[in-house]
């Protein structure tokens, strides 16, 4: 067994959502979510949801994928700046053909399956982003 049914409902809001916490002192986000801002040391901040599209700033393609993944191949990961929060996320991307993929491309966030336990049976899903098409323009910030 890869994951157990309790580690997997710990780890569920992790997973399902994208949430970063604001300083209520500088107004920085701060992504993963941290109790200290890491910009001026705060301890006064708030939870804020953070499912906007952003823009690609830089990228890598993975063409050997770990065990259990290799029917995603290739897997392309990407940093991506939020439009609105300006956080910095680590994400993957899908839906896209990794020669397709060019810097400044507006990205939204999706859930997307990320592969099965076949022992318990558990299918996990996370947030990866995918190319918008149509729907948003450059010029909206």
């Amino acid at each position: 067994m890869r994951f157990s049914i309790p580690r997997f409902w710990r780890e569920k809001p992790g997973h399902y959502f994208l949430r970063g916490t604001r300083c209520k002192a500088c107004g920085r986000i701060n992504y993963p979510p941290s109790k200290i801002c890491r910009y001026c040391g705060s301890r006064d901040t708030e939870e804020v949801d953070l499912l906007e599209p952003g823009r690609v700033v830089t990228w890598t393609v993975i063409y050997s994928a770990p065990e259990g993944f290799e029917e995603y191949k290739p897997i392309i990961i990407a940093m991506v700046e939020l439009i609105n929060s300006k956080a910095r996320i680590l994400t993957q991307l899908t839906d896209i053909d990794p020669s397709e993929i060019k810097e400044g491309m507006i990205v939204e966030p999706v859930l997307r399956r990320i592969n099965e336990d076949g022992e318990t049976g558990i299918i996990h899903y996370a947030i990866k982003f995918r190319p918008v098409i149509g729907g948003i323009s450059d010029k909206q910030e």
